[in-house]
């Protein structure tokens, strides 16, 4: 087997020289990634050093019958990751094309170096129909027509409501944004930091080699990681001075990494979740330890916690305790009940609280992790800082209501989060503030960043399933149960409890969202009901409203109804019934409707006001709008933030 690897710069790679493609095979999956993980690439490239590495493509190496000039590497690992920097590339030619403002001397040099040198990085001989990337079907036609409008300064002529398209507008106001980049100079040194990103380009002789590296690259083996070189670190706090010291730090060491103990099994420090373990060192460093505006990366933390332990260890010397291990065990206890990885009592403290512990369940449904590095000097720090349980409770459903906008609007994005909330803990420190100062601090910053307008307009237009689905689900559980109780109607009996939020033996949860209006390919009678003029315009129209909140509701059948009708008035369910399967209407199991006439409050709007459910007879674009409306009203009054004046 042979074997070539090669260290380059993303600029070798898209070169502005060579004819070089490189094309993602059919048997690959089409471009997939998430805004979070876009976030993470885009920091990681903002954050470090130039010459930063960010990972693999592995390759097989094809030369073109009719084209001697021409290569072409079929790309069979890291198409993603190559993906985003190619459209973070077009991104940047777009903004730098499409300024408007004047620039001075300095700036246009820059602009015009960027215009010039992008275009030929991604275009071979600067043709839009031969990017230097060959995508798959589906994302090539967006992927060239973004192209071409960029260099034609257009319009593209693409479906907005495409993955592909959207994960590129991302992308463009990301950088966009002149609280991320403020100006030309800051653009460019993004780009500058882009194009010398480090890849490590692994190319074999066959795709059949190629397989085999990639199942080794992909293997089960364990890579050091940060958890083992700060075990290190910390194991020779003592300098080595005497055998009773070392086994001592062992011994709390073990305590601390048992903390993070898997499936509750506290204290097992032979089976760590060291992704919860890692991801504790960094916000434990962010909340204690640093005093920057900046959070800290992963790949800096091993350097950071060297000069935090060097300098515990100078206390040790000067006569001084060394109690830094202690310290972090007791913050870790408190990371875990924040994270809800487990529940470590402890007499007296917040966690018992019961609000403050749903609070904290919900905020791990709608993927908070920004916000942990606050919550970890909230709780440990909740004495000195006058954080009792109803400040704190205030506090955390301020960052409910947060999440729940900001994950439905998109805005801000998540490194802007991040960059909030660390704000946050310095001016806490800086201001020396307490109890209420701290909750009104907390409250307005959050707030600033969520208008009523935009959560509307966005609960109105979103297609929030596909963009969050387990934002989607939070919002008609939470809605739900919040209803119930408004409207003092209990769903629940003692022969048959109701909990949404029940789970299968397979972990998975009993109920879940269902579309009115389904997914996937529409038959022929729902095609009629949504676009009856014009059947040829329904599986647009699908695309654009079944997302939509007002499309969805929640059920414990969603496989059984799939794309069955909405009603059925020629086989219509009788009274004697107790199981019908014709409709999503009139679904009904053991005598019980378990359909949209279920007795969810929030199937309550799927009629028109003054219209019965069971008379309701379609589900048209007109009910999906009008239930959208429906949805935010109720979800405007649900989610205010807390009036703190």
């Amino acid at each position: 087997m042979k074997i070539d690897a090669n260290s380059q710069a993303l600029s070798k790679i898209l070169t502005m020289e060579s004819r070089e493609y490189y094309h993602i095979p059919p048997y690959q999956r089409p471009y997939s990634w998430k805004e979070e993980q876009i976030d993470q690439l885009f920091r990681d490239i903002e954050d470090e050093p130039s010459g930063y590495y960010i990972g693999n493509i592995l390759v097989t190496k094809h030369d073109v019958d009719d084209d001697a000039s021409s290569t072409v590497y079929e790309v069979i690992d890291g198409q993603q990751r190559l993906t985003t920097l190619s459209l973070f590339l077009l991104a940047i030619w777009q903004i730098v094309r499409e300024r408007t403002l004047p620039l001075n001397e300095d700036d246009k040099e820059l602009s015009d170096q960027m215009n010039s040198d992008i275009g030929r990085r991604l275009m071979v001989n600067r043709n839009p129909s031969a990017p230097r990337l060959q995508l798959l079907a589906d994302d090539a036609g967006i992927y060239q027509e973004l192209i071409r409008a960029v260099r034609e300064k257009e319009q593209p002529q693409v479906k907005k409501n495409r993955k592909f398209y959207k994960r590129y507008r991302y992308i463009v106001e990301t950088l966009a944004d002149t609280s991320v980049i403020a100006d030309m100079a800051a653009l460019y040194e993004f780009y500058d930091k882009l194009i010398n990103v480090l890849v490590l380009q692994i190319e074999a002789a066959s795709i059949g080699d190629a397989f085999s590296i990639f199942s080794s690259l992909n293997s089960k083996g364990l890579p050091l990681t940060l958890v083992d070189l700060l075990k290190s670190e910390f194991l020779g706090m003592d300098g080595g001075q005497n055998a009773e010291g070392e086994s001592v730090l062992e011994q709390q060491w073990e305590t601390l990494i048992g903390i993070f103990a898997k499936d509750g099994n506290a204290g097992d420090a032979s089976d760590v979740d060291t992704t919860a373990l890692t991801q504790f060192f960094l916000n434990n460093y962010d909340a204690f330890e640093s005093t920057k505006k900046g959070s800290v990366t992963k790949s800096k933390a091993l350097t950071l916690y060297q000069e935090v332990i060097k300098k515990k260890r100078q206390l040790t010397r000067a006569g001084r305790p060394n109690v830094y291990l202690k310290e972090l065990i007791r913050r870790a206890r408190a990371y875990v009940n924040i994270i809800q990885l487990s529940y470590h009592a402890q007499d007296g403290s917040l966690f018992e609280d019961a609000d403050i512990r749903k609070q904290l369940a919900n905020l791990k449904q709608l993927e908070s992790t920004q916000a942990y590095p606050l919550l970890l000097l909230l709780f440990v720090k909740a004495e000195e800082l006058q954080m009792d349980a109803t400040r704190m409770s205030i506090i955390l459903r301020a960052l409910v209501t947060f999440y729940v906008r900001r994950n439905i609007t998109e805005v801000p994005k998540s490194s802007n989060i991040r960059a909030k909330i660390i704000g946050i803990i310095r001016a806490i420190s800086a201001d020396s503030l307490h109890g209420d100062d701290i909750v009104r601090l907390v409250v307005q910053t959050l707030k600033s960043e969520s208008r009523d307008e935009d959560f509307g307009s966005a609960i109105l237009q979103r297609p929030i399933y596909e963009q969050n689905s387990k934002t989607t689900r939070f919002v008609l559980i939470d809605l739900e149960q919040a209803l119930q109780r408004e409207n003092h109607v209990s769903l629940s009996t003692k022969a048959h409890p109701l909990n949404l939020n029940d789970v299968l033996a397979n972990g998975k949860p009993r109920w879940t969202i269902e579309h009115i209006l389904p997914e996937g390919k529409l038959p022929d009678h729902w095609q009629q009901m949504i676009a009856p003029d014009h059947p040829e315009d329904a599986e647009d129209l699908k695309e654009e409203y079944t997302h939509r909140i007002g499309n969805l509701t929640l059920t414990a059948y969603n496989e059984n109804m799939q794309q069955k009708p909405f009603a059925e008035p020629e086989h219509p369910v009788a009274a004697e019934d107790t199981h019908y399967n014709r409709s999503k209407r009139d679904y009904k199991d053991n005598g019980e409707y378990v359909g949209m006439r279920s007795r969810l409050q929030i199937n309550t709007s799927i009629p028109q006001v003054g219209e019965r459910i069971e008379d309701k007879t379609s589900w048209t674009i007109d009910d999906i709008t009008r239930r959208s409306e429906w949805f935010r009203d109720e979800m405007l009054k649900r989610y205010r933030f807390p009036d703190i004046d």
